[in-house]
């Protein structure tokens, strides 16, 4: 099955009446019921970016309903160190029995994990409850052939548009907003741009594209127009990258190379839509197009559900060293952008997801019990509250409605239904191999080129023996 293009397909689920994920209880009778002593009991969890007074609230409930049970929670800000500290402790047998994990890390790590008790939750509980890109992350097939939950995601987070509500009254006032098509944007871009006689050329710009040093997202901007243009990233059983082929004659006939030229072309002073250069902002800036944006010069950027609070914090930081920035109120998110009208055409839309999952070492001496703390953190009352605290949108079926709701939030609960991801074997590795593409590009056409190199260079993380793909509870497009 293709990881970017896939056929329209549909879980084949059974609602069953009592669900242990969506009730957030298992099947059985709580340990507490039947009477366990904890004492002696003790779970570390690890965790990045959370801080501790907004999970210890969940880990004192379920501590009380689980007399003498001890969790200890670790919170790291920094991701490299995150993941160093873990992979480190778990190679020497030890380490966290709970931890979060990047969704995309789910396909090659599994078997380091311990799965869900199938008396906790089945994958048709989890189907029913959790949103279909975490299905098709989190889910996979052991070694045995079973079909297995690996993680329970707290939310799910995806790219969006934020943009100057001012700038569109300004420019665009007949829209007020983006367009909902690249076609669209780009001539929102044309309108939006205000150039000048400066070193960078624009006292406003109209977008922060086509680049990698200055825009703290380039790679996942361009996973994501990878996956609208249709490109097949991997070989089936993902022992081979295949995102160089071309795929047929249709729209798109090698959309690799397309998707790249359009990311591109934003910083491509030769065409009407340039709006990107290293001269906006500094590579070294800290707040690369996020800062840009606080200030004012530039009208729409992509980032994800945490970028709000990033942009707070640059026009905070602005405000007390009396530099001018833009109005809170002026802030304000749309959808991502599509290649296809959502309004009129029958084409999937796609955004590109990115978030972390809650799982179980298969290290951990109690897997059973913290199994049973997660299912617990994720119920939809824990994640109301969860929402509440970080504003991180939901992973839940039943919360999307009312998360649509939010004025900034929203957007990225409305997205999640149509979210996307693929694995991916070494963040860090692919990240650089793509963000080198960007830089190399600027100074090349030769674009099949470099993207056959950045291929090879990712071939070579890629296990011989593939990554198994779970194949159940999936029919085609059909009537039952």
């Amino acid at each position: 099955m293709s990881h970017f293009k896939k056929t329209t397909i549909y879980l084949v689920i059974f609602v069953i009446t009592g669900s242990a994920l969506l009730s957030g209880c298992s099947f059985k009778k709580t340990p507490t019921e039947l009477g366990v002593d904890y004492t002696g009991v003790e779970l570390t969890y690890y965790k990045v970016f959370d801080d501790s007074d907004v999970i210890a609230p969940l880990i004192l409930q379920f501590e009380s309903d689980h007399p003498g049970l001890e969790i200890h929670y670790r919170k790291f800000s920094d991701f490299s160190e995150y993941e160093r500290v873990i992979l480190n402790e778990m190679a020497e047998g030890e380490g966290p029995d709970i931890f979060s994990m990047q969704n995309t890390w789910f396909a090659s790590n599994y078997k380091k994990l311990s799965p869900l008790p199938n008396d906790m939750g089945t994958t048709t509980d989890f189907a029913n409850t959790f949103v279909d890109v975490a299905y098709q992350d989190l889910v996979r097939t052991d070694q045995d052939g079973h079909i297995q939950v690996y993680g329970l995601p707290m939310t799910v987070d995806t790219l969006a548009i934020y943009y100057n509500k001012d700038h569109f009254e300004d420019r665009i006032p007949a829209k007020g907003k983006p367009s909902a098509t690249w076609e669209g944007i780009k001539e929102d871009v044309i309108l939006l741009n205000k150039e000048d006689t400066s070193f960078d050329r624009f006292d406003v710009s109209g977008i922060s594209l086509g680049r990698a040093d200055n825009i703290t997202r380039a790679v996942d901007i361009l996973y994501l127009l990878f996956m609208q243009y249709g490109v097949e990233f991997y070989n089936d059983n993902i022992s081979e990258a295949t995102f160089t082929s071309r795929q047929g004659s249709g729209a798109y006939s090698y959309p690799a190379l397309e998707a790249l030229d359009f990311f591109l072309s934003f910083s491509d002073e030769d065409v009407k839509h340039y709006s990107w250069n290293e001269f906006v902002v500094d590579d070294d800036t800290s707040g690369k197009e996020i800062e840009a944006f606080a200030r004012g010069d530039v009208s729409m950027i992509v980032g994800y559900s945490y970028t709000y609070d990033l942009i707070i914090n640059e026009i905070n930081l602005m405000d007390a060293k009396g530099v001018n920035a833009i109005e809170v109120s002026s802030i304000k998110t749309a959808p991502i952008p599509q290649l296809y009208d959502p309004e009129v055409s029958g084409e999937k839309r796609v955004t590109y997801a990115s978030y972390f999952a809650e799982t179980v070492s298969r290290n951990s001496e109690y897997p059973e019990t913290a199994w049973d703390f997660l299912v617990f953190i994720t119920n939809a009352e824990n994640l109301d509250y969860y929402f509440d605290e970080t504003h991180n949108p939901t992973s839940r079926r039943d919360m999307i409605e009312e998360q649509k709701k939010d004025p900034i939030y929203g957007v990225f609960a409305s997205q999640i239904g149509f979210a996307e991801s693929f694995p991916i074997i070494d963040y860090y590795t692919y990240k650089d191999i793509f963000e080198e593409l960007i830089h190399a590009s600027e100074g090349s056409r030769d674009y099949e080129t470099l993207l056959i190199q950045a291929q090879s260079g990712i071939n070579e993380y890629l296990p011989e023996e593939g990554i198994l793909v779970p194949e159940v509870a999936l029919v085609e497009d059909e009537e039952s």
